[in-house]
């Protein structure tokens, strides 16, 4: 394992990360808060894009999904075995997740771990909204 910790350059919480075939990244939906009229709720897509520096070894990242109120964890994603031995080229990746359900509303917390040390936490809001009153209805009739 290395050494030292990688410095977290970037971290962003997003509905997908595509990669294209010549290395770049696409950060789809990027999100701070997920709005529900009821909960639970799931939400469908969930990705984490992750820009790293400083690395110089090899890596075990865990990146956790944790309710801090009751200590649970909803959801994790683990990259073992990462080697990156060049430490002055940022390392990138992309975790996408089949999605993630919202037990109740409040602050959730993603914690990224890294050789079982914290290295990073973020945090997610899980909001109660109220859903829009219908559309009015027309007789199908339009004035011309």
């Amino acid at each position: 394992m290395s050494g030292s910790n990688p410095k977290v350059k970037a971290f962003l919480i997003c509905d997908q990360v595509i990669r294209s075939t010549d290395g770049k990244y696409s950060i789809i939906g990027v999100f701070r808060r997920v709005h529900a009229p009821s909960f639970p709720v799931f939400h469908a897509r969930f990705g984490v894009y992750l820009m790293l520096g400083e690395m110089n070894g090899e890596y075990n990242f865990t990146i956790e999904f944790v309710d801090p109120g009751e200590g649970n964890t909803l959801a994790k994603a683990e990259l073992r075995g990462v080697k990156h031995h060049k430490p002055l080229e940022d390392f990138e990746t992309g975790i996408n997740l089949p999605g993630l359900q919202f037990t109740k509303e409040g602050t959730f917390e993603i914690h990224l771990n890294c050789n079982g040390e914290l290295l990073h936490v973020d945090t997610l809001q899980a909001i109660k909204v109220e859903q829009p009153p219908p559309p009015p209805k027309t007789s199908g009739m339009e004035a011309g």
